[in-house]
C-alpha cells in the first residue's frame, strides 16, 4: 500500500478562475506519427492550468477512449492502439482538478497506412473474446527463412494494433514487456546487447554484457532486484564424449562442447554478478537424440539452453536445456536441487536429483522450452516432444508426433512430479513443432496461452501441400479444464501460397500482456473536499486499474480505513462521503492505492 495525499476535512476545494471551453484552452495541439511504429504517435498540447487528458478515437469502424491521470500543463502523450488502413479522428478533452472539461473544437486526423506488403499473413481460426483473457498478445514474427521480422501486438480479435520492424538483421528471438510499458529484447553477437525500446519504436537504453559471456538470444530477463539473467555461450573441451547419439558403442572422443552458462549482470552497468555452468552442474557426457542436431562455432550443441527464470520463492534459478530434454533447478550457491526430464542416461551421482513421476496420465518433456512458474507453484512447460525417446530406444517419427503445453506439480520434499494439465487432451488439431514454443498462465481467466511457433505437421501432414518446408505458427488459448477447450486460435500462414519455395513463418514466443500502456501507482493529484450539507465529500480522479481505500485520522499518526470510494460520472472519477465526520472536531483523510 502507498500513501498518496492527506487533507483536512475542513479544507476548501481549490477553485479555478472561469475560463472558456474548447480550443482556446487547449493550445499547441498536435499529433506526430511515430517513424518506427506506424500505428502509434505522439500527442502534444498545453493548458494554462494543470489538467489531465482524455482521448476519444473514431476510425470509421471502432470507437475507443483512453484516459490519462497525470496532471500537467504541458502534455506529451504516446497514443497506441490504432489499426492499419484507417482514417482516425482524435478528439482531445482536458479536465482540470475541479472536473471541468475542455474539449478541442476540432478533432485531429491520423491516417494509418496498410500493413507492409511483406507483413506475415494471419488468419483467425477461432475467437471467443468474452471467454478470453483480457489484453493484447505480443511477439516477434518473422519468415521461416530468417530475420528480421516485426515486433507485433494484436488485440483479442486478432487484429494488429502495433508493430515495429525488428531493428537489426542480427538473429533475435524474444521480446517482452517491461513494467514501464517499454519492450525488452536481446541480440546475439556481433550486435551483442540488451535493448529497451519504447512504444514509439525508439531506443531508450542499450546494455552490453561482459566480453567473456556473450549473449545467447534465447532468453534474457530483468529481475526485480536490479539485475539481468541471461544465457551465454562458452567453448569447453570435454574428454570421453560419445561420438554418436544413435550407436551405443560409438568411440569416445575429445571434443569442444558449447556450454551455456546462466549469467547474472547488473542492469545498470553490465557488471558481472554471477555465473553458473550447466556443464559443471550436470556433467558433460550425457547424450540425447538432439545432441548432434546442430553444431556451432563453440562446439557440439549438447545443452542448447533456451530459458532461464528466477524462483523468488526460494531464490533459486531454473534453466531449460533443450538438447538434454531437461529442466533443472539449482540454488544461487550452485547446489543442484532437481532435474525434470526422462531418467535415461544420467550417471549414478545424479540419480538423487531426478524427479519420479506419480499419477496418470503422465508424459515426459522432450526438447522443451519456456518453463514458467504459476501462482499455484506449478511449472508450465512447452513440450516440443522431439523423438519422445532416449538413446537407444526407437524415436517417434515427426509425422506421428505431437507438441503440447503441459503443467507439472513438483514435490521437492518427496522428489516427485505429477502432471496437472495437458493441452494435447483437447479435441483439436494435433500440432508438432521441432523447435521453439511457449506456455503462459493467464491470471484472470486461469486460461493457458500456448505458442506453437514452428509447426511442421498438422494432424500428420505438412501445413503446405506445395512446400514441405513451409512452417506454420499457431497461437492458441485453452481453458484450464481437464479436457481443454479452445477459445482463441490464430494462425500465421498463407494458405493461398502455392510456391514450392514458400517458407511460412516462425514465432519464438508469444505472450499476453494486460495493456499497451503501463499503469504505475501515482499520487492522487486532485483530491478535493467539499461540504455536502455538512458531510465531507471527497472527490479525486485516478487510474481505475487500481483499487483505492480512504483512511482517516485525528492526529496524522494513527490511521483507520473508513471505506472505499465509488466511481461517479466519468471513468476514473471517484467520490466518497464520510457520514461519521460529525463525531470529530478535526478529521484528516488520505487515499491509499491497493
Amino acid at each position: 500500500m502507498r500513501l498518496i495525499v492527506a487533507f483536512s476535512a475542513m479544507a476548501l476545494a481549490f477553485a479555478l478562475s472561469p475560463c472558456s471551453r474548447g480550443a482556446t484552452f487547449l493550445s499547441g495541439l498536435s499529433f506526430i506519427p511515430a517513424t518506427n511504429a506506424p500505428l502509434a504517435g505522439l500527442l502534444s498540447l498545453t493548458t494554462p492550468v494543470d489538467t489531465r487528458i482524455s482521448v476519444l478515437v473514431s476510425d470509421g469502424t471502432d470507437v475507443w477512449e483512453r484516459d490519462f491521470y497525470d496532471y500537467a500543463t504541458a502534455h506529451s502523450v504516446p497514443l497506441l492502439g490504432f489499426k492499419p488502413d484507417r482514417t482516425n479522428q482524435i478528439l482531445v478533452t482536458a479536465y482540470d482538478k475541479n472536473r471541468n472539461a475542455y474539449t478541442a473544437a476540432q478533432p485531429l486526423t491520423f491516417v494509418t497506412a496498410p500493413l507492409p506488403t511483406n507483413f506475415p499473413t494471419s488468419v483467425v481460426l477461432k475467437s471467443e473474446p468474452s471467454q478470453m483473457e483480457p489484453g493484447y498478445t505480443l511477439f516477434l514474427v518473422r519468415g521461416g527463412n530468417g530475420p528480421p521480422g516485426y515486433y507485433t501486438i494484436i488485440d483479442n480479435s486478432g487484429e494488429v494494433v502495433w508493430y515495429s520492424p525488428a531493428p537489426n538483421p542480427t538473429a533475435q528471438l524474444d521480446v517482452r514487456q517491461l513494467n514501464n510499458g517499454d519492450l525488452f529484447t536481446e541480440f546475439e553477437p556481433p550486435t551483442n546487447c540488451f535493448l529497451e525500446m519504447n512504444m514509439l519504436g525508439e531506443t531508450v537504453h542499450t546494455l552490453s554484457p561482459p566480453a567473456a559471456y556473450p549473449i545467447n538470444p534465447h532468453d534474457g530477463i530483468p529481475t526485480d532486484h536490479g539485475t539481468i539473467l541471461y544465457l551465454s555461450d562458452v567453448s569447453r573441451m570435454v574428454s570421453n564424449f560419445p561420438s554418436s547419439d544413435t550407436i551405443s558403442n560409438a568411440p569416445l572422443v575429445k571434443t569442444n562442447i558449447d556450454d551455456n552458462p546462466a549469467v547474472e549482470i547488473s542492469a545498470t552497468n553490465g557488471a558481472l554478478v554471477n555465473v553458473w555452468s550447466p556443464l559443471d552442474l550436470l556433467g558433460p557426457t550425457r547424450v540425447t537424440y538432439l545432441t548432434y542436431e546442430f553444431k556451432n562455432g563453440y562446439g557440439v550443441d549438447n545443452e542448447h539452453a533456451n530459458a532461464i527464470l528466477e524462483d523468488t520463492n526460494d531464490n533459486s534459478i531454473i534453466v531449460s536445456l533443450r538438447d538434454q530434454n531437461a529442466v533443472f533447478d539449482f540454488s544461487r550457491s550452485g547446489q543442484l536441487k532437481w532435474i525434470l526430464g526422462p531418467p535415461a542416461g544420467w550417471s549414478t551421482n545424479f540419480q538423487p536429483y531426478l524427479l519420479t513421476p506419480v499419477g496418470t496420465p503422465f508424459e515426459w518433456n522432450y526438447g522443451q522450452h519456456a518453463p514458467e512458474l504459476t501462482p499455484q507453484g506449478t511449472l508450465l512447460v512447452y513440450d516440443d516432444g522431439n523423438d519422445r525417446a532416449s538413446p537407444f530406444d526407437p524415436p517417434v517419427p515427426d509425422q506421428t508426433n505431437y507438441s503440447r503445453g503441459v503443467e507439472f506439480s513438483i514435490n521437492e520434499t518427496n522428489m516427485q512430479v505429477s502432471q496437472v494439465w495437458d493441452s494435447s487432451l483437447a479435441d483439436e488439431d494435433r500440432l508438432f513443432t521441432t523447435v521453439v514454443g511457449k506456455t503462459q498462465w493467464l491470471p484472470q481467466t486461469r486460461d493457458i496461452l500456448v505458442t506453437y511457433g514452428y509447426v511442421t505437421y498438422v494432424n500428420g501432414a505438412h501445413p503446405s501441400a506445395y512446400s514441405p518446408g513451409a512452417t506454420m505458427v499457431r497461437i492458441i488459448e485453452y481453458t484450464h479444464d481437464p479436457v481443454p477447450q479452445v477459445v482463441f486460435d490464430l494462425s500465421f500462414f498463407d494458405y493461398t501460397n502455392t510456391s514450392a519455395t514458400y517458407a511460412g513463418y516462425l514465432i519464438y514466443r508469444a505472450e499476453r500482456v494486460p495493456d499497451l500502456y503501463p499503469h504505475p501507482v501515482e499520487p492522487v493529484a486532485d483530491l478535493t473536499i467539499n461540504d455536502d450539507s455538512g458531510i465531507p465529500l471527497m472527490e479525486f480522479s485516478a487510474d481505475p486499474t487500481h483499487s483505492y481505500l480512504i483512511q482517516a485520522s485525528t492526529d496524522l499518526v494513527n490511521w483507520t480505513a473508513i471505506g472505499a470510494p465509488v466511481q461517479e460520472g466519468g471513468v476514473g472519477d471517484y467520490d466518497f462521503e464520510d457520514l461519521n465526520a460529525d463525531q470529530y472536531t478535526t478529521r484528516f483523510y488520505r487515499v491509499v492505492t491497493q
